[in-house]
């Protein structure tokens, strides 16, 4: 049985080359053959790999997970993750952080569940799609300065120059969303869209998000500037359940407009296109599936 392992060999300053020997021999020793696929391959290249394999495992962090996962929608075949990102949502929310044999042993049985996609739309570009969550705010401006001033791996050192940078001129936009069944919330300073609960450093906003009920939970961090979001920011981190004075919503779609054009982060990378006045936020019920590792 072939299974395709695409690997991101920038993440984790060198820890994916080790990862990538250590899955294939993993999975060598479940009777399973590891093939590997390059995540710039063609559509056609991808469509042919997949055709026949037991399941794609995916080697490197929230970035290389997403884009994977936008290979992989509306398809049968079955995503693994081995993290060596700097978060590793996903991985976290799904429990990749087990130890790699228990991938091999999923795929082996056949074991998988359905996984929501979100996808974010807006005029004139590609769908764009999310595993965990989209947010427009303080951390989507650090995002983006964090991004066009990379020059290779990162950590989570590498953050603190953008943040620093960022909170000097960072001034919160205004937001309207409205959500399907008539769900509408306003604010300003910080909106989070998502598919799943977890968010940086486990402050995690939407904590009650299921990323398998066909819906995206949307929060609302109210701030007149950065300091409003540090406030926020402790509060995430000190409350193990609901935060007090944060707006939530659910609903299976939403439509956001800002006052002014605004950067989007999704899964901890860019929105491609630059700047967005409005966007759409679509939930895709089951359009992944992954390989299911929890313990039974």
């Amino acid at each position: 049985m072939r299974v395709l392992v695409v690997a991101n060999q920038a993440s984790g300053r060198g820890r994916a080359v080790r990862a990538v020997a250590d899955c294939e021999r993993q999975l060598c020793a479940a009777g399973l053959v590891p093939e590997r696929l390059s995540l710039d391959a063609s559509a056609e290249a991808w469509r042919s790999a997949c055709a026949g394999s037991r399941g794609v495992v995916a080697v490197g962090g929230d970035g290389t997970v997403r884009s994977v996962a936008a290979r992989l929608r509306g398809t049968s075949v079955p995503l693994a993750i081995v993290p060596v990102g700097t978060e590793n949502l996903a991985a976290r929310e799904f429990g990749f952080l087990r130890p790699r044999v228990t991938i091999a042993e999923a795929l082996v049985r056949n074991r998988v569940r359905p996984c929501d996609l979100g996808v974010l739309r807006r005029a004139g570009t590609a769908d764009h799609v999310f595993v965990v969550m989209v947010s427009a705010g303080l951390d989507a401006d650090v995002v983006a300065d964090v991004a066009a001033n990379r020059r290779g791996p990162i950590s989570h050192a590498s953050y603190l120059g953008p943040i620093i940078r960022t909170c000097r001129r960072w001034h919160p936009a205004a937001f309207e969303a409205d959500g399907a069944g008539g769900v509408r919330l306003r604010g300003r300073g910080q909106l989070v869209v998502a598919n799943a609960r977890q968010y940086a450093m486990r402050m995690d906003p939407a904590r009650g998000a299921d990323p398998a009920d066909g819906m995206l939970d949307a929060v609302v961090l109210d701030a007149d500037g950065w300091l409003g979001m540090v406030g926020w920011a402790v509060r995430l981190a000190a409350a193990p359940g609901a935060v007090a004075g944060a707006a939530h919503g659910r609903a299976a779609a939403w439509n956001v407009r800002f006052d002014r054009p605004v950067a989007l982060q999704a899964d901890g990378d860019p929105v491609p296109g630059g700047a967005a006045r409005e966007v759409g936020l679509t939930a895709e019920r089951g359009a992944l599936t992954l390989v299911d590792v929890r313990p039974r």
